[in-house]
């Protein structure tokens, strides 16, 4: 291989659309980047994601001599980009609320499954960060719990359900997203702790990773200002990537970026700076997955770090090979030939575990046409989301419709007029039935549930994403933790709730 080659294999590309355009095409063919990920925008069925990747597989092959890594962020729950049909698993900290770790595993393996069948072999999952911080905006019910053992327990089951599917899993976010109180999706967060703090806690489950051979690590945007003191992120850290990760910690497989496009890295160090920076750090395999008119610069500064000598080639080389060492063994491994549909079952049953009792009231749940839902339309908490692609309704207009009822749509975080409102319709029902959706976070919504529940303390609440919504509603009312805000989810509950309508003597309806 050519040095050019070498540095194309370390890059992840991605584009928009369905079409794998011919602007995607060219910057493949002139700098040989070797490897895609794929959006929501980019997949539409079964149909034309099979399509389209193996037609992506053949023009990669074709132009590199190698086939692509075709990555994803399937982690399931709140952030799954295959459509809501294909049956896609519950998030992290849902599975983890069913008190079965093989649950995690059975998860990690049917996603392998169904990935495998369409052409896509690496999965940027599973979560390892620890949710010990209940403001988090964005990592959450991602996580698998706001303890080591727990995370690490869960993570790497689901890990090695994807590993024995034959497709790659993806630890992430080195070294821990777990304790911020802001999204580097959109600025850039800062954990303020010592490297002997991160070892008693973030750093515990990325350990068990490096020990169990989990074959990818991803950094995270964040700034370590303790271990490194440059301010400078994980992300372009070789203090970080290369002497903590990599000779430390002992790791040996390959080192992700996350995307450098995202606004910890572009808005305030530029992209090109950002791949500059990674590629010295010691990441193997750097992200830019929507643009890939940011190759022309990017390659510049990247060749012209390999003329003046700041790259070494030994150094291209030893990631080059560390990467083709991986395709050869994930790429062309044969696993035993099982169906995605034999697993499809097991993945719903799993689904009903999620559901949570958190506090039963002293009276039974009621539903009749006084009934009033409440929740806020599907919004996207962050940009690695996707619940607005998935809920085109809304939580309280779906049930109201389908079980009979009022439905009050509120906004993310309800005004004082809204506030009002809600608690004058909730005088005059029967029973409230709200939705939450981070409102731990958007303190509205915790405020219109308490004036609605002075006017009607008979309700059942259920978050829909992040449990920390239910701690400061008092438990004299029905409370559930349901961790997503999705079609299936909404389903679940409803199935729920249609018990209370047949033991009333009514009509079933059909869910």
């Amino acid at each position: 291989m050519t040095i050019e080659e070498m540095v194309g294999q370390k890059f992840v590309v991605g584009f928009p659309g369905y079409e794998f355009n011919e602007e995607v095409k060219e910057v493949i063919k002139k700098y040989k980047i070797g490897n895609i990920i794929l959006f929501k925008e980019n997949l539409k069925d079964e149909e034309q994601i099979k399509k389209l990747c193996a037609e992506i597989k053949e023009y990669i092959t074709s132009v590199t001599g190698y086939p692509p890594f075709i990555m994803i962020d399937q982690e399931g729950g709140m952030v799954a980009r295959l459509s809501e049909n294909m049956g896609n698993i519950p998030g992290a900290m849902a599975i983890s609320a069913t008190g079965d770790s093989h649950n995690a595993y059975t998860a990690g393996y049917y996603t392998g499954l169904q990935l495998k069948e369409l052409g896509i072999n690496f999965n940027l999952a599973p979560v390892m960060d620890i949710n010990s911080n209940p403001s988090n905006p964005i990592i959450g019910c991602r996580s698998y719990g706001d303890t080591p053992e727990k995370v690490s327990e869960y993570a790497l089951q689901m890990a090695k359900g994807l590993d024995d599917a034959g497709v790659l899993s993806c630890a992430k976010h080195f070294p821990g997203h777990g304790d911020v109180s802001t999204d580097s999706h959109v600025t850039l967060p800062c954990v303020d702790k010592t490297l002997d703090e991160l070892k008693g806690m973030e750093l515990v489950p990325f350990k068990a990773a490096v020990e169990n051979k989990v074959p990818a690590i991803m950094s995270a945007h964040i700034l370590f200002p303790k271990v490194e003191k440059d301010m400078i992120p994980a992300t372009m850290s070789r203090k970080i990537l290369t002497d903590l990760l990599r000779k430390e910690m002992g790791f040996k497989g390959l080192i992700l970026t996350d995307c450098l496009e995202m606004q910890a890295i572009k808005k305030f160090y530029g992209v090109e700076e950002g791949a500059l920076a990674a590629f010295k750090a010691g990441a193997d395999i750097i992200m830019i997955s929507h643009t890939p008119s940011y190759f022309h610069k990017v390659i510049s500064r990247i060749e012209a770090a390999i003329n003046d000598g700041s790259i070494s080639a030994e150094s291209i080389k030893e990631s080059a090979d560390r990467i083709l060492s991986y395709k050869e063994k994930y790429l062309k491994c044969i696993k035993e030939d099982k169906s995605s549909q034999e697993f499809k079952e097991k993945i719903e049953d799993i689904r009903e575990q999620t559901l949570t009792l958190v506090s039963k009231a002293d009276y039974p749940l009621r539903i009749d046409s006084d009934t009033l839902f409440i929740s806020p339309r599907p919004f996207n908490v962050g940009l690695v989301g996707n619940v607005k692609e998935d809920v085109a309704s809304s939580f309280c207009e779906i049930l109201a419709d389908r079980l009979g009822g009022k439905a009050l749509v509120i906004s993310e975080n309800p005004s004082e007029e809204e506030i009002e409102r809600a608690a004058e319709l909730a005088s005059k029902s029967s029973f409230v039935i709200v939705g939450t959706y981070n409102a731990h976070v958007f303190g509205g919504q915790l405020k219109l549930i308490e004036k609605v529940l002075e006017k009607n303390p008979k309700a059942a609440i259920f978050a829909l994403r992040n449990p920390y919504d239910l701690r400061d509603i008092p438990d004299t009312v029905w409370k559930y933790a349901a961790f997503e805000y999705t079609l299936p989810m909404i389903n679940l509950i409803g199935k729920l709730l249609d018990k209370e309508i047949k033991a009333s003597g009514k009509l079933p309806v059909k869910l």
